[in-house]
């Protein structure tokens, strides 16, 4: 069983698109919301709903219609400031601020994927609001992410450091984000810009190579990538290239994912292991 988890933001969230966010640009999450359900629902698929709280809030109808089709909803920042940006006491405020949305919240993953030794204290502060994981950390380098000698499976992390696992730390699980290691190199295969970036039978074939070491694929798609009238914003070259390329294959290929594997929510995952 593989764990799959929706991204709910805005493009404008973007970190390659943020100088955006000032621009008064329309909210796109109260349409493609509804297609994302039914795209989980015809495939019987359950999935974990990262949102941003400002949406949330925005948005109210959106948390309901997703607890209404059994799915987790968990959090993804505030408006979607990574962590190097904010400090101990503002990260608590915007879990507070959450809580007050949806009191239940037991998961977080950082905006862009911004969970690395410099900002390692935000795991003390999950594990003392009562998060029971994160899944934050991108155990591959990235020009603006990754933790690369982290593991590449769930694990209690270090708090002293993120990469290494302390099977005495009783507070918060790590579900990294998927990659596979071949021929000495770490592949992302997570989804996202991965998803649209490779072949989808390269990322099908290495999905199952993971299955078979005994570890879940944990993946994740941005609600934007499945909109198929996201707004096309002007940046430069690198920064359009990783926000579109393939956007308009993304769909397809996530539809083949949910064709091809059994996924879960993380709640649903932990419960299952008996470790919720």
């Amino acid at each position: 069983m593989n764990i799959l988890s929706i991204d709910i933001e805005e493009i404008f969230h973007t970190e390659y698109a943020c100088q955006y966010r000032r621009h008064h640009l329309d909210y796109r999450t109260p349409y493609i919301i509804r297609f994302i359900l039914q795209l989980l629902k015809a495939h019987n698929t359950k999935a974990t709903f990262f949102i941003v709280g400002e949406i949330a809030k925005k948005f109210p109808n959106t948390i309901k219609m997703i607890i209404e089709e059994e799915h987790e909803v968990a959090f993804h920042g505030w408006s979607h400031i990574p962590l190097w940006k904010l400090n101990p006491d503002t990260f608590r405020q915007e879990i507070l601020r959450f809580k007050e949305i949806h009191p239940t919240c037991i998961g977080y993953r950082a905006p862009s994927f911004s969970l690395n030794n410099r900002t390692r204290w935000a795991l003390k502060i999950l594990s003392e609001e009562k998060f029971h994981y994160d899944s934050s950390i991108f155990p591959a380098w990235t020009p603006l992410y990754g933790v690369y000698g982290a593991p590449s499976h769930p694990y209690k992390p270090s708090l002293d450091d993120v990469s290494k696992e302390d099977e005495n730390n009783y507070g918060i699980i790590e579900f990294p984000l998927a990659v596979y290691r071949l021929f000495g190199l770490k592949i992302p295969i997570s989804g996202g810009f991965w998803l649209r970036l490779w072949n989808i039978e390269l990322m099908k074939k290495l999905i199952r190579k993971l299955n078979e070491k005994g570890f879940p694929a944990i993946l994740y798609i941005h609600s934007w990538e499945l909109d198929s009238r996201v707004p096309k914003l002007k940046l430069n070259p690198y920064k359009s290239f990783v926000t579109y390329h393939n956007i308009r294959k993304a769909i397809e290929k996530t539809k083949s994912l949910l064709q091809n594997f059994q996924f879960t929510s993380f709640r649903e995952y932990l419960e299952s292991e008996g470790m919720f």
